[in-house]
């Protein structure tokens, strides 16, 4: 393996001045081979690497080197949020450069034409497919994009915006970027890339399993060397036999319950590890002031933390996840149990990594356990060893049966991850895929959409089924329009477009608008839960019963007979009984009790309400449903603060959410222009400091709107 000195480079001294400043003194082997491919140079690459091996640097390197001999701008694209924030603080380094770099996620139907400033863009695949549609004047700037953790493109929900991405991107210079792709030779050449692919990891990976056997636990590592720990819980024993040696612990489960009840389990043991009491009561004590979370998941996570466990998943709101993680880091806490939505999320390696389940619950088949794909083992047991705490990082698969044992080592540990296929093969995906080409594109004729979707990754084959049906759809539910041999949208396809939500979900929006009259506010909020991009929510057996006598008032979508219909029916109609909770000002900590669900649920949910009551005002607006444009225009004022109408003009302010508005207006401050008139009062009621900052954000808004 080489390695490859910052001198031999041949960079301009200042991006060896930064690299530098970062404690970095050489490039790795696989920095190395991407260099000696045209890193540098612009050259068109997929790079294919373990996780830690300094992805992220190459793509730096990439960037800067190109804006600084072609000029323009580049856009680094992620899947997740989080990962967008990460990479943002990372790049800021390149500001000394003076190369301004921002950031946008969220908010589809807007062209963020301020991004105009910019350089170098960080953002998410939906930010960015929806921006092409909205097409602001920088986006023609753009020359360099890089596609970060671009085995995304195998992921059902997210892999069509992924793919749709790609095809518009590989016309520009392209950098794509994963730790896990087996094809990757065939997904190189559909990018029209290079492809730079090795194993080599900063910190070496051992992988085995361990086995339950009576009081006794079994580990067998891929080498064959095998070591036997007391315990009658593998996954206990293996987590403190791990501490006591200094290092720390992921342990991956199946599902929230699972990581919760490991998390409580683990912590009722570490009475035997070695601790920091101050530390842990530091990172304790954050948990518990966090603003953003439920009183109760605060508490058990403040207890959890005080032994040095957590648990992680997506209920828990992003201030909790962020106080968990940073600690984490700061290896401050030992042990972190989560889902393995967490093994796909921010860099947050450990020296072991415990995966506790090979099989997970499919809900739409009652009672059956599926194997996990590969990939996913690949990514959790790619977080094993901190770069510079550990010399080898481990990777355990808990077993319950022995004769296990053989299969597991082949299917997971021996074998590669399932190849990246295409995700846009479903009427779904590829309509919303063809809207997109139109909205992009402008008016193109049949011979046209067929070229440009024979660049996607299905075959053609496929893709000429689907594209048949298609345009006909399409054109029969007037998203789109012939003329003069040319496929154009209509306006209420632009709208749809630009609003970017799914098709079938403008679809049944304006079926279900356009001949009913209107309803009650959990009417509005069901239907569009029920849309294919509604939030989904588990129901639980006893809630199934209880939704139907819970729904109040007619709703739009009559019950239906099918069982998987039902399902996903009455997980909407649960999800439009949060929302009117919310609404109504129902205290957080109630609806999180009374719906069995977290804050970060919430949060998700309220987020996609959010997004779906204003598309569905926009729609409701397009077809011409007056009545129905302006319920639904209210209610989206009222969800993004989950506050009652008459809190609407208060919670314009920035800083005055429904707690604080709900006091002022109870206090006969009902208005931005009575805070600036009564700023005395403002004080007395929220204190000094805050009451001075109000006063200033509503004269602010005052002035914006006159």
């Amino acid at each position: 393996m080489e390695f490859m000195s910052l001198e031999e480079l041949n960079a301009d001294q200042r991006i060896i001045d930064v690299i530098k400043k970062r404690g970095i003194e050489r490039l790795n082997p696989v920095q190395t081979e991407a260099v000696k491919k045209g890193l540098m140079e612009g050259k068109r690459l997929l790079i294919t690497s373990p996780t830690g091996s300094g992805k992220t640097l190459m793509a730096e390197l990439g960037m800067i080197s190109f804006l600084l001999k072609e000029g323009g701008k580049a856009v680094y694209v992620t899947p997740l949020r989080a990962l967008t924030a990460e990479k943002y603080n990372t790049f800021k380094d390149w500001e000394s450069l003076n190369f301004k770099v921002g950031m946008s996620s969220g908010d589809y139907d807007s062209d963020d034409e301020w991004l105009r400033n910019y350089d170098i863009i960080v953002t998410t695949y939906e930010k960015l497919d929806s921006l092409w549609r909205h097409k602001p004047s920088w986006l023609k700037d753009v020359n360099y994009f890089v596609l970060d953790e671009f085995h995304y493109l195998n992921d059902s929900d997210r892999g069509p915006v992924v793919e749709s991405v790609a095809v518009r991107a590989k016309k520009k210079n392209i950098l794509a970027l994963s730790a896990t792709i087996s094809n990757y030779a065939k997904i190189s050449s559909w990018l029209g890339a290079d492809a730079v692919t090795t194993n080599w990891r900063p910190v070496p990976l051992k992988e085995g399993v361990i086995v339950q056997d009576r009081r006794k636990c079994q580990v067998i590592f891929q080498d064959n060397l095998t070591l036997t720990l007391n315990g009658s819980d593998a996954i206990i024993a293996y987590t403190l036999y791990t501490i006591e040696k200094g290092g720390q612990v992921l342990v991956f489960r199946n599902s929230r319950k699972m990581a919760e009840t490991t998390a409580r389990k683990i912590a009722a043991e570490m009475e035997k590890a070695p601790l920091n009491d101050k530390e842990l009561l530091e990172v304790a004590n954050r948990i518990k002031d966090v603003d953003d979370a439920g009183g109760n998941e605060k508490e058990e996570l403040y207890n959890l933390s005080l032994k040095g466990v957590v648990f992680h998943h997506a209920g828990l709101s992003k201030g909790l996840r962020e106080i968990i993680e940073n600690a984490f880091r700061e290896r401050k806490l030992k042990v972190i149990v989560a889902t393995p939505t967490l093994a796909a999320g921010v860099n947050l390696p450990a020296r072991v990594v415990i995966v506790g389940d090979m099989y997970r619950y499919n809900r739409k088949i009652l009672g059956y356990q599926e194997e996990i794909p590969i990939m996913e083992y690949k990514q959790m047991s790619g977080r094993a060893g901190r770069p510079g705490y550990d010399d080898y990082g481990e990777s355990l698969i808990v077993l319950r049966n022995k004769r296990d044992i053989e299969k597991i080592f082949e299917k997971y540990i021996l074998s590669d991850p399932e190849p990246i296929e295409s995700r846009l093969g479903n009427e779904s995906s590829f309509y919303t895929f063809l809207l997109g080409i139109l909205s992009t594109e402008g008016g193109l004729n049949k011979n046209e959409i067929y070229d440009y979707s024979h660049q996607t990754l299905l075959d053609r084959e496929i893709v000429d089924d689907y594209l048949e049906k298609g345009i006909s759809w399409l054109n029969e539910n007037d998203f789109i329009e012939e003329r003069d041999e040319k496929f154009r949208l209509t306006k209420f396809g632009r709208k749809v477009s630009d609003l970017y939500v799914n098709p079938f979900t403008a679809k049944t929006i304006r079926d279900y608008l356009s001949r009913a009259e209107t309803s009650c506010e959990l009417a509005y909020f069901h239907l569009l839960a029920y849309t294919p991009d509604g939030p989904s929510i588990g129901v639980s057996r006893a809630e199934q019963d209880q939704l139907i006598d819970e729904a109040y008032c007619p709703l739009f979508i009559d019950e239906p007979d099918d069982e998987d219909e039902l399902y996903e029916y009455l997980s909407a109609l649960k999800v439009a009984l949060i929302v009117k909770d919310w609404i109504d000002e129902v205290d957080e900590d109630i609806i999180l009790e009374r719906y069995s669900i977290g804050s970060g649920d919430l949060r998700s949910i309220v987020e996609t309400m959010d997004w779906l009551t204003y598309s569905g005002s926009h729609i409701a607006g397009v077809i011409e449903a007056t009545e129905h444009s302006r319920k639904l225009e209210i209610l989206n004022k009222r969800v993004k603060d989950g506050v009652k109408e008459d809190l609407i003009p208060l919670v314009q302010i920035s800083g005055v959410g429904r707690k604080r508005a709900r006091l002022l207006y109870n206090n006969k401050i009902t208005t931005p222009e009575d805070i600036v008139m009564n700023p005395e009062k403002v004080k007395a009621l929220l204190g000094q400091k805050i009451g001075e900052k109000i006063a200033k954000e509503a004269a602010k808004l005052i002035a914006g709107l006159h």
